[in-house]
């Protein structure tokens, strides 16, 4: 697990859905580009989280939720 997944996952609960503007405050982040690269895409492809609306990637209601 990178140095990246590994911060994502210390600032999330389980079971508890976080948006990703959510996400980019609890990390200090201010680019959605650079949370979706490094951070959500590489914790969803080794199923650590998992997304609310798989099937609507770019959803405006999209939430993600540690496993």
């Amino acid at each position: 697990v990178s140095e990246y997944v590994s911060r994502l996952l210390s600032v999330m609960e389980y079971d508890t859905p976080y948006s990703s503007n959510e996400l980019l405050s609890l990390l200090g982040l201010k680019s959605k580009e650079a949370l979706r690269k490094n951070y959500l895409n590489p914790a969803i492809r080794d199923n650590l989280i998992c997304m609310t609306e798989p099937d609507k990637p770019n959803s405006r209601n999209q939430r993600y939720i540690k496993k």
